[in-house]
C-alpha cells in the first residue's frame, strides 16, 4: 500500500498549502492561479514519487485511481474552471454579478445532466464497474466521444479518473457559485432548527427514502445542486418523523 500512503501524504500536504491561498474579492485571480500551480506542482511530484512503485493488486490500483487521483485532478480542474469564470466576470460590463454567477450555475447544471449516470455512480458510492473504470488495462467504453482517451497519460490515469475528477470539481464549483449568488443577494442563512413536533410521517421504506434523497441530489433541484447528500439526509431527518 505504499502508493496509497504516498498519495495520502501528498494530498494532506496539498490541502494544508492551499489553505494559505484563500480566494477573496480583492484579487481572486492571483489566489486562484497560485492554487492551480500548487496543485500542478504537487501532481508532478506525486508522479515522480510513484513511478517506481507497483500496485500490490487490482484493489490497490482501483483505490488509487478512483479515490486519490480523482481528488488531485478535481482540484486542478476546479481552479482552472474558476480562473476562467472570474476572468470572464472581470471583463463584463453592464451585467450584475447575480445574473453572471446564476448563468454559470445553469452551465454546471447542464454538465451534471449530461453525466447524470456517472454522477449517480459517484455520489451513491457504487463499485460494480470499478474494474472497468479504474484499471488501466481495461477497455473502458466511452460514454460520449471526446478527446480524453487520446490526451491522458495512461500510465498515471484512466478515462474515468478524469470524468470523476471533473464531476467532483463541478460540485465544488457549484458550491462556490451558489455562495456567490447568496452573497450578492444579501441572503443570510438561518441555522437549521430541529422540528420538535411534526404531523408528517414517512410511510415508505428506508431504501425508498434514500433513493429520494439521491434523486434530489442528482437532479440539482435543491440549492441549485450545491447541497450535499449528508445535508439532504439531515434536513429530511428534521422534517420527517421516524417511521
Amino acid at each position: 500500500m505504499e502508493s496509497i500512503e504516498l498519495a495520502k501524504r501528498y494530498l494532506n500536504k496539498l490541502d494544508i498549502e492551499l489553505a494559505k491561498f484563500p480566494i477573496s474579492d480583492t484579487n481572486p485571480l492571483v489566489m486562484i492561479e497560485s492554487s492551480f500551480y500548487l496543485v500542478d506542482k504537487t501532481i508532478q511530484e506525486l508522479k515522480e514519487g510513484i513511478k517506481e512503485l507497483e500496485f500490490l493488486d487490482e484493489e490497490e490500483e482501483i483505490e488509487f485511481f478512483k479515490v486519490y487521483m480523482t481528488e488531485f485532478l478535481s482540484r486542478s480542474h476546479f481552479f482552472s474552471e474558476l480562473f476562467q469564470i472570474e476572468s470572464e466576470r472581470l471583463g463584463i460590463v453592464n451585467q450584475s454579478d447575480d445574473f453572471f454567477y446564476s448563468g454559470k450555475m445553469e452551465e454546471v447544471k447542464k454538465y451534471f445532466q449530461r453525466y447524470a449516470a456517472l454522477n449517480n455512480y459517484l455520489i451513491m458510492g457504487k463499485s460494480y464497474l470499478d474494474r472497468v473504470y479504474f484499471l488501466r488495462g481495461s477497455e473502458a467504453p466511452l460514454i460520449y466521444p471526446d478527446l480524453f482517451r487520446h490526451t491522458i497519460d495512461s500510465s498515471f490515469c484512466t478515462v474515468y479518473t478524469l470524468h470523476f475528477a471533473r464531476l467532483k470539481a463541478m460540485e465544488k464549483l457549484m458550491n462556490y457559485l451558489s455562495k456567490k449568488v447568496r452573497d450578492v443577494q444579501g441572503e443570510v442563512e438561518k441555522p437549521s432548527v430541529p422540528n420538535q413536533q411534526t404531523s408528517i410521517l414517512w410511510t415508505g421504506s428506508k431504501v425508498e427514502l434514500v433513493e429520494l434523497i439521491y434523486a434530489l441530489k442528482t437532479t440539482t433541484v435543491v440549492n441549485h445542486g450545491s447541497i450535499t447528500v449528508a445535508e439532504l439526509a439531515k434536513a429530511f431527518g428534521f422534517f420527517l418523523a421516524k417511521s
